[in-house]
């Protein structure tokens, strides 16, 4: 999808689940974002649209924002921080 928009170049790294020991909902994939850009979790903050993205992110430290996204069906994302409709709606003065 980077390569498909051509914003691959915004990112400082990307991670796919394909890199570490365990996929969603187990919080590999996070904890090496982190660990790559030299943030700690707890100031990282993760878009998601699936239930168990959800719960990978939070239990990394991370904060999520839960992104209702039709294509994704009727997801379970209750345990996010915020929980949008449209990316236009991103809390950013609270992030």
């Amino acid at each position: 999808m980077l390569r498909k928009f051509d914003i691959a170049d915004y990112f400082a790294s990307i991670v796919s689940g394909e890199e570490v020991p365990s996929g969603k909902p187990v919080p590999d994939v996070y904890l090496e974002a982190a660990l790559q850009l030299g943030v700690s979790p707890a100031d990282c903050v993760v878009l998601e649209d699936s239930r168990n993205g959800v719960i990978a992110a939070k239990e990394a430290g991370m904060r999520c924002i839960g992104y209702i996204n039709i294509h994704s069906g009727d997801q379970d994302l209750s345990r996010a921080d915020w929980i949008i409709k449209e990316i236009k709606d991103i809390p950013l003065l609270r992030l």
